[in-house]
């Protein structure tokens, strides 16, 4: 019994050493570094509240709409990025957005008491910097990580790296903004050593194939306007317009309850990045498992979590929400990457993961204005638990979308 228990422990310790024995382990170091940093901003919901009473004549969507330009800037610099790989090395592109990112998060540190102008310029050049940053990361593992198993793993390892940061900073903004809220903005400053980290570990790289080539136009133009294709780019769109419902709500919902501090949002927060961590180290393991119902299976679990949060009388609840979300965040989110690079050719890969990133940019960036749209035509009024509820409507029926499609696609 002894023997067969050794040799079990043995057998499980054989797996876990295979599953994360990966090729060009090195250029993990650089990639996780950035990674931290290429969707930042929205860790700054935890402080919506605070930048609400700082500017008690301004209107609340607007406040909500710092957080949420980011994505929208991000968009032109997405598409751009994906272009610019074909002329410019990667690793020349993330160290021009680290550059930006830096500048544009200094900003509310400073100009003392900066007007609303200064934040939405610090939002405009944090955006800009993330659009860059964004699809580079992704792109690189997708080219380099030909098997898609591997792959697979590789997109949740980073994606894991990304949420341990995202645990570090949202922690880090929340107890800094206890003092003053434009100290939370000094969480930018280590952008410093990942900009070193980045000019030493990350070579150079080979550029992509021009995407205006005339001899691979047609194979271009073709990958990207195929069906499955156009699909994955608009569901992706619409999961994030709702996914982002929960950054531009969980604060006023807190504290419009008198449930927590910014602190304690940050917490919530942190529990979805802690979560999600998990479920991208695993990832591999997970798709492997529900294959094609992976994202029905995180839409799901989304769809679950937005209406307990919503629902949530107090903060244990909006934790148990939060648990349930970091689910499906970690696998809608790195099933983004992994379904478009599966339905493009490996040419085609750095500009389709711009122009998923860029629609899910964009969903997240009206994400605001739709959901408010929607509670004002069904409720003639707006409020964040009601946002929270909208959201998690929305995911339901994308979930019996990507079902019904997933089922299709088996049976065919």
């Amino acid at each position: 019994m002894a023997v067969m228990g050794v040799a079990t422990v043995r057998n499980l310790l054989d797996c876990l050493r295979s599953y994360f024995n990966i090729r060009y382990a090195i250029l993990l170091v650089p990639i996780c570094g950035f990674a931290v940093y290429d969707s930042v901003f929205q860790a700054f919901s935890s402080i919506l509240a605070v930048l609400r009473d700082s500017y008690p004549d301004v209107p609340v969507t607007v406040i909500q709409m710092i957080v949420a330009l980011p994505p929208m800037v991000s968009v032109p610099g997405t598409l751009l990025a994906g272009v610019l790989a074909a002329y410019i090395r990667k690793k020349y592109l993330a160290e021009f957005a680290l550059a930006i990112i830096f500048i544009g998060g200094m900003i509310p540190v400073v100009v003392p008491q900066p007007p609303l102008e200064a934040m939405f310029l610090c939002s405009g050049l944090v955006g800009l910097g993330q659009g860059f940053l964004h699809p580079l990361a992704n792109a690189i593992i997708c080219q380099r990580w030909s098997d898609n198993d591997e792959r697979s793993r590789v997109l949740g390892f980073k994606q894991a790296f990304n949420y341990i940061g995202e645990v570090v900073v949202i922690l880090c903004i929340g107890f800094l903004a206890l003092g003053r809220w434009s100290n939370a903005f000094l969480i930018y400053l280590g952008i410093i050593p990942i900009l070193v980290m980045t000019h030493k570990y990350l070579p150079a790289g080979e550029l992509d194939r021009k995407f205006i080539d005339r001899s691979h136009r047609s194979q271009g133009l073709h990958d990207l306007t195929r069906p499955k294709v156009i699909y994955l780019f608009a569901l992706f769109f619409t999961a994030s317009l709702f996914l982002y419902g929960y950054y531009t709500n969980i604060a006023l919902h807190v504290q419009g309850a008198s449930l927590g501090t910014p602190a304690d949002v940050s917490v919530a927060t942190c529990t979805i990045s802690v979560v999600s961590l998990v479920v991208g180290v695993f990832y591999g393991a997970l798709s492997r498992k529900l294959g094609r119902f992976t994202l029905t299976f995180g839409f799901a679990v989304l769809a679950l979590g937005m209406v307990v949060a919503s629902l949530g009388e107090s903060l244990v609840v909006i934790l148990l929400g939060g648990v349930l979300i970091g689910v499906g965040v970690g696998i809608q989110q790195i099933s983004t990457i992994y379904y478009i690079s599966r339905a493009v050719s490996s040419h085609s890969v750095t500009l389709a993961v711009s122009v998923v990133l860029a629609c899910v940019a964009l969903g997240s960036s009206l994400s605001p204005l739709v959901l408010n749209g929607i509670e004002f035509a069904l409720l003639g009024a707006a409020s964040p638990s009601a946002g929270l509820l909208v959201a998690g409507v929305g995911f339901a029926v994308l979930t019996l979308i990507e079902g019904g499609q997933s089922s299709l696609c088996r049976a065919e």
